[in-house]
């Protein structure tokens, strides 16, 4: 008697195990790809100037002054989006973060078809502390290729877009795109 298995009892098995690991490899690629999506190679960030939520100077990309060449995490948002309410919040929260730890890299926010005292309230209960352009006519989104809130836009000091987060997007990853955008050259 010998340890090979008898002909076609493991086989099939083994083909089937296969096919279910290289499907279900397959289908995550595809949802991280639909959720996380990279910009491809010298992708330049559209520029845009909008007023400040709240008043004050306006809110533009790309930056200027101390803060130009500095990475930048864009977020967009608005107060009727339901998903918004848990999003925003953990993006302030690491803003303030980084903010504490003289982070590089600048945050800034868009504030997407809103009524302006809606969504000043809805920044403010979030906890933001970074500069929110007010976007009344939607006209910023859809240059970044984004057809919904929220989303997060991932930009190095060169002014490359580098990361899409289409959706909600969780803390851990954007710790990680933070720790990448500070680690790159202004």
């Amino acid at each position: 008697m010998t340890d090979e298995p008898v002909a076609g009892s493991r086989g099939p098995f083994r083909r089937r195990l296969v096919a279910v690991v290289v499907g279900v490899a397959v289908v995550a690629g595809v949802l991280v790809g639909l959720t996380v999506g990279g910009a491809g190679p010298a992708t330049r960030a559209a520029s845009f100037r909008l007023p400040r939520l709240g008043g004050g100077p306006a809110v533009a990309l790309p930056l200027t002054g101390a803060d130009a060449r500095h990475p930048v995490v864009l977020t967009f948002f608005a107060s009727w989006c339901g998903p918004c309410r848990h999003d925003l919040p953990v993006v302030a929260s690491v803003a303030r973060t980084a903010r504490a730890h003289h982070s590089p890299v600048v945050f800034l926010g868009i504030d997407g078809n809103d009524e302006t005292a809606s969504g000043l309230a809805f920044a403010r209960s979030s906890g933001v502390g970074f500069p929110v352009g007010a976007d009344t006519g939607s006209v910023v989104a859809p240059r970044f290729t984004l057809e919904g809130y929220p989303a997060t836009v991932f930009i190095d000091g060169a002014g490359a877009v580098v990361a899409t987060v289409r959706g909600p997007v969780s803390r851990s990853t954007l710790e990680m795109w933070l720790a990448r955008l500070a680690a790159t050259p202004a």
